[in-house]
């Protein structure tokens, strides 16, 4: 039976696995120690008497290492895997039996035939191996049992059997030093098993560090975007390939690792896009302060590619840096692409007849420039207020308010007439139409449209007074209401028709055949018709002709159905007449108007079209210049139509059409045309969907016309308003937009922004010399050599006369702008030529710089005329900084 703490074996395989390699590896050694304790007893026991036996004795020991080897060998080349360590166990156990069977043969077979000495020498061998075998089989106690009961029991016995008392005592000293090996296995055997547990754990951890830095690096290398770490001393420890792809082309991958940050600063310099005159140093001495921070702020650079990229660096825990950038081209495209969706909406926004506005919590988000001017507030005045603005008190804006959103909230469209209150106080009749983004939080966001309803109302008091006199209107209606009998004679007219259509009063009618009113040409046409609404068949919109008794003729046209009695019969007929004189002259005139407005669609270059959607072609009137069909043919398909328009108009041009056709909306597009020779045409088209008797468009009509020659005025003329007409340069108005930019921009990026005004010194002797057309051309030269004194990112502008001024963005330095004013008077120190004199010019130049000497741009512009002038009252042609 084990004992106590040898207890049940960890239910682990992979402990046992690990317990039975330990049993081999250790137990290798008794295999050589059990032959040399063997070799050891055959020379101390050698003699006449037992030389035989303990040659075969040695025999049979070495027959037993060599048959242990032989399973360790076998062991040795099994697969861990495939190894039941039970079985090995028991196999190892078995060898170990074997071994302790042969110690006790040769206490039983040798211990009577030697003497004391001797015996005590056998002694002292077998318990050395006994003992050896007590740390050899420290793994396996069933092992150590094999190995040592036989010999111990073979001692025990052959010691009591001896009849001097002095073997008794022997016998208990090997009993007491049984029980002490046991003890000295059992501490053996835990330490071992737990040395075992502590070298698996470790394994453990090992292995799942190993796992876990396995999938940190899979993780970084499968990152789609940059992404390296360097460790608390800024050394490179990881980067995955697109990091190495950017900022380490020219060094292989594997011998990046160690490398300092401040090599790949360097070469972000060269991989990243930026001014042309940026310095290298205090660029690469600003990537590696921001790295050295670590603030984790993100940041936008574009690469020499095209690509645009966003950068974190984060300070870790344990003092290092992680570097991350992503690739967020697509992000600034769709965002580019917002921004022009986001102004093409304010403009159709701004372009509506009626008032539209977002609601945000009751707070206008925002609002078009109808609306304000419907309520009389100025641009974005309105922005950010609460719409209690446009209500007449607390109350109204409650109740109102309560009714619409409760209607809002139950999905539905909130239509409504309300008063609303103008900036003035004055009230307005607004016809509201609502409804909400969410149908769950309408509050939180809903779109109201206001259109202006004052003139439908007061059409509405209009009718509604109207209606009173329906009735009179009724009975005194210009409309002839009839009846005939069966011969035809009149039977009822209406006296005010029958007067103001025949001449004649109704009494003078009634009675008297119909026929006798009709012009000769249709009577014998209404006779038959007359007949047939006598047979059963009604008659509507009949047209025909009658005399007045004037003798002039009038257009009628009749609506008649018969008339029947109690019994069925039909006893004559009834209906209505309109006089159509006027519309009969209208369509005439109609007719003629329409020829007229051929004539002048023809004369102002419109091109009429309609686009058929059941077969998706294009129908001109008169097609473009251009167009390719066949003569005389001006069909087209859309398709084919489409490919002719420019390659930049192209899709929004069929995304227009698109749109109107989804959406219902009026077609209208400005876009640019290739024609057949190459040469572009702008044309301004406007449609208008026309709707089957089903709801759904089946065409659209609409004209196009050249609008070239308007879009080239239209250009000149923006140009002009931003641009000096004499030498081509920025004027004021340009300036003042392009210097708030500047100071907007220093502000964001905690930059400076350097001014120069520069006004011409001797100028007015030309002027007074020459004359003002040699000024202009003295003007048109200076400003050509001022352009060759500053970067392609500055400012120069014309503010007026003689005067100049330059806004150089992000200057870094004063000694920047000192460089720039000395260009300034080196380049107007040369003589200028006009007329064959020569003058010689010169410049006073003040400077400004902001944040340093002002705090806007307003005030930096007039700090700068400032120092001008202190430059001019210090001698001219030179310049001066403001405040120095």
């Amino acid at each position: 039976m084990a004992p106590p703490h040898a207890a049940a074996p960890p239910a682990s395989a992979r402990f046992e696995s690990v317990r039975i390699a330990e049993l081999f590896r250790l137990g290798r050694a008794a295999y050589l120690t059990g032959t040399v304790n063997a070799g050891i007893l055959l020379v101390v026991l050698w003699g006449p008497h037992t030389g035989e036996a303990l040659l075969a004795w040695f025999a049979c020991v070495l027959g037993v290492s060599l048959g242990r080897a032989l399973l360790h060998r076998g062991f040795a080349r099994v697969d861990p895997g495939d190894a039941v360590p039970r079985d090995w166990e028991m196999r190892f156990a078995f060898g170990a039996f074997c071994e302790g069977a042969l110690w006790s043969a040769a206490v039983l077979v040798f211990f009577d035939v030697s003497g004391p000495l001797l015996q005590m020498g056998l002694l002292f061998v077998v318990g050395g191996s006994v003992i050896g075998a007590a740390g050899l089989y420290a793994a396996s106690t069933r092992t150590l049992y094999a190995c040592i009961a036989l010999p111990l029991a073979a001692v025990a016995v052959q010691l009591l059997t001896e009849p001097l008392p002095g073997y008794r005592l022997l016998a208990l000293v090997v009993g007491v030093f049984a029980v002490v090996l046991m003890r000295v296995h059992r501490e053996l055997n835990r330490s071992l098993v737990e040395t075992l547990h502590t070298r698996l754990e470790n394994a453990s951890l090992v292995e799942r560090l190993e796992a876990s830095e396995a999938r940190l690096l899979d993780a970084i290398e499968s990152y789609p975007g940059g992404i390296a770490f360097f460790d608390e001393r800024d050394r490179l420890v990881v980067g995955n390939p697109e990091f190495a792809r950017v900022y380490a082309t020219n060094v292989p991958r594997a011998e990046l690792s160690g490398r300092p940050y401040a090599e790949f600063a360097r070469a972000a310099f060269n991989a990243e896009l930026h001014a042309a005159d940026e310095d290298r140093e205090k660029w690469v001495e600003d990537r590696l302060r921001r790295h050295c921070e670590g603030e984790g702020r993100s940041r936008q650079f574009q690469l020499h590619d095209g690509r645009w990229m966003q950068s974190l660096t984060a300070r870790t825990a344990l003092g290092g840096t992680v570097v991350a950038f992503n690739d967020v081209t697509d992000v600034k495209r769709a965002h580019a692409a917002y921004e022009a969706l986001l102004a093409e909406e304010n403009l159709v926004l701004d372009a509506l007849p009626v008032g539209v506005v977002f609601l945000e919590n009751r707070v206008i988000a925002r609002c078009n420039r109808r609306l304000e001017e419907m309520l009389g507030w100025g641009h974005g005045e309105l922005d950010g207020k609460s719409s209690r603005a446009w209500y007449s008190s607390d109350e109204a804006y409650r109740k109102l308010g309560a009714d619409a959103y409760a209607q809002l909230a139950r999905g539905e469209i909130q239509e409504s007439d309300v008063r609303l209150t103008r900036s003035d106080g004055t009230q307005l009749w607004c016809r509201s139409l609502a409804f909400a983004v969410d149908p769950q939080a309408p509050e939180q966001s809903a779109v109201f449209v206001f259109a202006d309803a004052t003139e439908r109302r007061a059409a509405e008091r209009a009718l509604r007074a109207s209606e009173a006199l329906h009735r009179n209107l009724v009975e005194t209606s210009n409309d002839l209401i009839f009846s005939f009998d069966c011969d035809g004679r009149w039977t009822y007219l209406n006296p005010a028709a029958a007067q103001r259509i025949y001449g004649y009063s109704h009494a003078e009618l009634l009675g008297r055949n119909f026929v006798e009113r009709l012009v000769p040409e249709v009577r014998e046409r209404d006779r038959a018709v007359f007949e047939s609404v006598l047979a059963g068949k009604p008659v509507f919109d009949h047209e025909t002709r009658h005399t007045r008794r004037d003798g002039t003729t009038v257009d009628l046209s009749f609506n008649a159905v018969p008339v029947r009695d109690e019994a069925g019969r039909i006893v004559g007929t009834t209906g209505t007449a309109r006089d159509i004189t006027e519309q009969k002259r209208a369509a005439a005139a109609l007719h003629e108007s329409v020829e007229r407005l051929r004539l002048a669609v023809d004369a102002a270059g419109l091109y009429d079209w309609e686009w058929d959607f059941a077969t998706g072609q294009l129908r001109y009137g008169q097609g473009p210049v251009g167009l390719p069909v066949a003569a005389g043919a001006n069909v087209i398909s859309r398709t084919s139509y489409a490919g002719l328009v420019h390659p930049e108009d192209r899709e929004r041009y069929v995304a227009a059409g698109q749109v109107a056709l989804d959406k219902g909306e009026p077609y209208s597009i400005d876009y640019r045309f290739v024609a057949a020779e190459g040469s572009q045409i702008w044309f301004s088209e406007r449609g208008k969907l026309v709707y089957g008797p089903h709801g759904r468009p089946l065409r659209m009509i609409g004209v196009s016309q050249d609008v070239t020659e308007r879009v080239r005025r239209e250009e000149e003329v923006r140009y002009l308003a931003y641009h000096d007409t004499l030498t081509g340069l920025p004027n004021r108005r340009l300036l003042e937009d392009r210097l708030k930019q500047a100071v907007f921009l220093a502000q964001r990026r905690e930059t400076r922004v350097a001014l120069l005004a520069v006004d011409l010194d001797r100028f007015k002797e030309v002027n007074d010399a020459l004359g003002h057309k040699a000024g202009d051309a003295v003007l048109r030269e200076i400003s050509n050599r001022l352009q060759g004194c500053v970067r392609r990112s500055d400012t120069l502008a014309r503010q007026g006369g003689d005067e100049f001024v330059i806004v150089i963005p992000e200057s870094a330095l004063d000694t920047e702008c000192a460089i720039v004013a000395e260009k300034i008077l080196r380049s107007l120190a040369a003589p200028v030529t006009v007329d064959g004199r020569e003058f010689t010019l010169g410049a006073s130049i003040g400077v400004s710089l902001y944040p340093d000497d002002a705090s806007d741009w307003e005030a930096l512009l007039r700090n700068a005329d400032v120092a001008m002038y202190r430059a001019k009252e210090l001698g001219r042609n030179n310049y001066r900084f403001y405040g120095r």
